[in-house]
């Protein structure tokens, strides 16, 4: 499957299929040329569980590269990961005309990209996610950023890549918080903008056979994954800069954030916390009047069902509150939340009372 991107920065090409890693190589030689060499960037978890893979690829891909293995964690998508890349990139005299290659989850993704756009002021950058919330998501639009003082995803800019290699087989390995993690960011595709997501995870996980862990094995996965992916592709192509349309990818994501840098981007992860701010998204639009009581429990049940949080794990409200005022939707006189009327029914509201919010949350809280 292949689905071609065209946004304003570059027109790229997005590979998703079973096993299409083995072809990467391939791919990137047939279409990006004029590079010396390469810097891949992952993980240390990922660089153990891949070393052979890894090893071959760069062999095939090479021979001039180097391979740099940032610590794994939310956190160190930092300046301090990006320097370390910059001294390496300088020692090995690298140019704008090479490659970096992200290879991992969400972290690697927007840190490699953050430093593919700035060192010699833009290089060239291959996606390849190995998570659910990079192959669906995060790998996907341009937006290239770091962390800074504690805050999540304060210090970025827009950088779309060259190719993005999408291989569900890298799912695989991963564990089962891992993989509730992902499926957060897939229900907001289904609630968002497609039912038929929704539907399709429901007819796997009522099968009797299903667990968690072998969610990703089920051969109508790698459709979902294309489908999320795919609406991704379009609602950037529609408002690459975050301008207006975009800003519904963020449902639950205004206080989820907040969430996740309560949490000190380590204790929460991000898929939990998108999910907690989906289900008080959802609370204020049920307590604004938009969303019945009906479908709210609809909602809740789907939640439960898909093992993600249906409930907000949380001991302080106000510093929620507090935290909300460095969401980017956010003017410095003004919320802006995504709300629903419905499945598929999103809205954006702005200027909600503090008191709906702070009463919302605490309907959520799981006491």
């Amino acid at each position: 499957m292949q689905i071609k991107a065209k946004t304003v920065l570059r027109n790229y090409n997005i590979f998703l299929k079973k096993g299409v890693f083995a072809d990467a190589p391939f791919l990137i030689k047939s279409h990006i040329s004029g590079f010396d060499k390469f810097i891949f960037i992952t993980n240390k978890t990922i660089s153990e569980i891949y070393s052979e893979q890894i090893k071959d690829f760069c062999q095939k891909l090479g021979p001039d590269y180097e391979i740099l293995c940032l610590e794994d964690g939310e956190e160190f998508k930092s300046f301090k990961s990006v320097e370390s890349a910059y001294s390496t990139m300088i020692k090995h005299n690298f140019h704008r005309n090479d490659i970096v290659i992200a290879f991992g989850g969400g972290v690697i993704g927007d840190t490699a990209g953050y430093i593919s756009a700035t060192f010699h002021r833009g290089m060239k950058l291959v996606h390849i996610p190995t998570t659910i919330i990079g192959q669906v998501d995060s790998s996907i639009g341009g937006k290239v950023v770091v962390n800074f003082e504690g805050k999540k995803n304060m210090i970025g800019t827009f950088y779309q890549p060259h190719m993005i290699i999408i291989d569900p087989s890298f799912l695989e390995s991963l564990d089962k918080k891992q993989i509730i993690n992902g499926l957060g960011e897939i229900v907001k595709y289904g609630l968002i903008f497609d039912k038929n997501i929704l539907v399709s995870l429901d007819k796997i996980v009522s099968q009797d056979n299903y667990t968690t862990e072998n969610l990703i094995r089920y051969e109508n996965f790698t459709g979902l994954i294309h489908r999320c992916a795919f609406i991704k592709t379009k609602v950037v192509e529609k408002d690459e800069f975050d301008q207006s349309y975009r800003n519904l990818l963020n449902f639950g994501h205004t206080i989820g954030h907040s969430i996740e840098n309560l949490s000190g981007l380590r204790q929460v992860s991000h898929g939990q916390a998108i999910s907690m701010g989906m289900i008080a998204s959802l609370e204020i639009s049920m307590v604004l009047g938009y969303l019945s009581k009906k479908e709210m429990k609809r909602i809740k049940l789907l939640f439960k069902k898909f093992g993600l949080p249906f409930k907000i794990s949380l001991d302080n409200v106000d510093k929620v509150i507090e935290e909300l005022k460095y969401d980017k939707k956010f003017t410095g006189n003004s919320n802006r939340f995504i709300l629903l009327k419905g499945i598929n029914r999103p809205f954006f509201n702005d200027g909600i009372k503090k008191e709906v919010i702070v009463n919302s949350i605490n309907n959520c809280i799981d006491r």
